[in-house]
């Protein structure tokens, strides 16, 4: 049989069969001409049953995962076929599959190829088991996120009814208030406007995290948007006696090719914080083209100074608003816990506005410091 010629005069390396990973050598055409003792154990056979036989008879598309790793000189995961011993009565032994990691070199000058296996079929199993938990907990966030955007409009709408209610009977529509009830009247419709603001941005990140976000990008004119939006909360800022400043005269390049109802979002967000969380301070929103260096020392790609105006920088900063050490490290997460309690409508806030500045190729930053407020900082490419 020609599967002998294997075994004549063959020399037995024992610092080769002492080798942690399994080693194949194998010709050009794909042909095993040997193998040490740990490839046997992992594939649980013999020299007499893998000798003379072809790498793709152990390896699924072997020979062409073995081209492509010796050509990139990567690794592979790969599935392969193991042999389980027959047992009595059985004609011909079973296959299992297993999984391995492998790595190949061909060296030009013997033609052949050196491949080093390591068993990797425990990692798959884990990697199984994590996934289905995964899936799991997938379908249970997908199923909350779906329930909980269709009673949406119903929980907002009943608390809209909460707030213009109380809001008319403060107005005098159901007659005269005695001093208690006007107060009590206050603190109704306080609290509703404000659990409405919490829930409108929490259900506004579920359905981000849902996936049910489509994207429309157009022209438009950023100085236009920015000015419609200022005319809406000018007024709130008056009311609350908020010293506010808004100065996009350094803005240059008013073309923007995004989506301009995240873009209008994304302002709003901004302006609630300023609402919500300034009483007496000062709020500024400055909007222009970033500096050269800036965009260099956070790695984005404008090159010559007339790429800055792709860009728009905008800082937006609020006296009123502090945040410690430990809730600047994790200001973008809206499931975090610290120790200083912060309205969810916040949280989920700071959160949506990362997700979407950065779905447009953009990036934010917050610092905040004590006698000086809270500067959130988010560069835009403009299309």
């Amino acid at each position: 049989m020609k599967i002998l010629e294997y075994f004549k005069n063959q020399k037995e390396d024992k610092n080769f069969n002492l080798l942690p990973d399994g080693i194949f050598t194998i010709e050009q055409d794909g042909k095993i001409i040997s193998v040490n003792n740990k490839l046997l154990e992992i594939f649980n056979t013999s020299r007499f049953n893998i000798l003379g036989r072809y790498f793709s008879d152990f390896v699924e598309d072997g020979n062409a995962v073995l081209n492509k790793i010796t050509k990139d000189h990567t690794t592979a995961y790969v599935k392969a076929f193991a042999t389980k011993p027959k047992e009595e009565g059985e004609q011909e032994e079973e296959k299992q599959n297993i999984y391995l990691e492998i790595s190949a070199v061909r060296n030009e000058e013997n033609q052949k190829v050196y491949v080093c296996v390591r068993n990797a079929s425990k990692r798959h199993k884990e990697q199984k088991i994590i996934s289905e938990k995964y899936n799991i907990a997938q379908k249970i966030i997908d199923e909350k996120n779906e329930f909980l955007l269709n009673s949406s409009g119903t929980i907002l709408s009943n608390l809209v009814s909460i707030a213009g209610f109380s809001r008319a009977l403060l107005d005098g529509i159901g007659g005269a208030l005695s001093d208690k009830q006007e107060k009590y009247l206050n603190i109704i419709n306080t609290y509703s406007k404000d659990l409405n603001y919490d829930l409108e941005k929490l259900f506004a990140l579920f359905r981000l995290e849902s996936g049910k976000i489509t994207y429309k990008s157009k022209v438009f004119d950023l100085i236009s948007l920015i000015k419609s939006i200022d005319r809406v909360y000018k007024k709130d800022f008056q009311d609350k006696k908020i010293i506010y400043s808004l100065d996009y005269s350094n803005l240059t390049q008013r073309d923007c090719y995004l989506d301009s109802e995240v873009i209008e979002y994304i302002l709003r967000c901004i302006m609630d914080i300023f609402l919500r969380f300034s009483n007496l301070g000062k709020c500024s929103l400055n909007i222009g083209h970033p500096p050269l260096d800036f965009l260099k020392t956070r790695e984005f790609s404008a090159n010559t100074s007339l790429d800055t105006e792709k860009y728009v920088l905008i800082e937006a900063k609020i006296t009123d608003l502090v945040f410690n050490t430990d809730e600047l490290k994790n200001i973008f997460d809206a499931y975090y816990k610290g120790e200083t309690k912060r309205p969810v409508g916040l949280k989920a806030t700071l959160n949506l506005l990362k997700l979407y500045i950065c779905t447009f190729g953009g990036d934010i930053w917050v610092y905040s410091k004590e006698n000086f407020g809270t500067m959130f900082t988010f560069v835009l490419p403009l299309r």
